[in-house]
């Protein structure tokens, strides 16, 4: 029973400039970071002599009869995959009455496919060491794989969404691994992949903020209105920083096993170099994932 004079509690709504500013800093900064990496990974691993001759000792490791094969994950992609995909994850999106998380998923990976594609164009890779290797910068099977990897996080809803994340996490690893273990990428091809899908999920995360705050006051991404429980986010946070602690840790002790007594980065071939790139690139794409987890996460 309310009395005179008493006042009801009412819900506390962040205000709309400090939430504005609070989640644009926030992809901003991923954002730089991403072109940061990027043009980090280009300068050293494609512009330097030393970037060229380690990365191209490991695609000599990849056996003649693998190389330039295929496997099960990088046979999933395709062109008509990949508007299977775009669809089928504004489809969840809209029947979640999330026309803006649709739109951001489809935005995400067209966006982040046809900046990959021209990309490959537009950064040559000069001729430093006398290899027949061809430019592979950045890798475009592992753009779509990561950006379809975030296009589910915007889509899903906060029951489903661990799980449909860590399975799409797997699954870009195993499309990163097998693209170096058949011999079609090189590992910085992974890194710049990645942070090309990781500037497009900020960009979009950036735009909708933006646009939401101006039209209703308040943010209403996907992770602010159907945020994931602290429970659950914190056992996909913990499940993922332990795959990518042990997949990076193996891969520098396999990696250095292979190379040998000689410790040259640059010469060294076999299964064991090959393997410990293989589990490197895998572990850049879960170090992606979790980065492009923890930021989406809204307290």
């Amino acid at each position: 029973m309310l009395f005179y004079g008493e006042v009801t509690a009412a819900p506390v709504l962040p205000t709309s400039s400090a939430v504005r500013r609070h989640g644009s800093a926030r992809w901003i900064v991923a954002a730089s970071a991403s072109v940061v990496a990027f043009g980090g990974v280009y300068v050293l691993a494609v512009l330097t002599e030393t970037g060229q001759s380690m990365e191209d000792s490991i695609l000599s490791s990849v056996d003649d009869d693998r190389l330039l094969g295929s496997g099960s994950a990088l046979d999933a992609i395709s062109p008509a995959a990949l508007m299977l995909l775009v669809g089928l994850t504004m489809l969840v999106a809209f029947l979640r009455r999330r026309p803006g998380a649709a739109l951001q998923s489809g935005v995400l990976i067209i966006g982040a496919t046809v900046t990959t594609q021209v990309l490959k164009q537009l950064v040559p890779r000069p001729d430093l060491t006398g290899e027949l290797y061809g430019n592979s910068f950045p890798s475009g099977h592992t753009t779509i794989a990561v950006a379809a990897l975030f296009a589910v996080m915007t889509a899903f809803g906060r029951h489903v969404r661990p799980l449909v994340f860590l399975i799409g996490t797997a699954f870009a690893a195993i499309v990163a691994e097998q693209t170096v273990a058949y011999g079609w990428h090189r590992s910085s091809d992974i890194v710049g992949a990645c942070a090309v899908a990781l500037f497009w999920l900020a960009a979009v995360r950036f735009t909708a903020s933006r646009l939401a705050g101006r039209a209703r006051g308040r943010l209403r991404s996907p992770a602010s209105v159907d945020a994931v429980g602290p429970k659950a986010f914190a056992l996909t946070s913990g499940l993922l920083g332990l795959a990518l602690v042990a997949c990076l840790t193996i891969s520098g002790l396999v990696w250095g096993i292979g190379i040998g007594s000689d410790m040259s980065v640059t010469t060294s071939t076999g299964s064991g170099v090959l393997t410990g790139a293989r589990l490197a690139a895998a572990g850049v794409v879960l170090v992606t994932a979790w980065v492009g987890w923890k930021l989406d996460r809204r307290s």
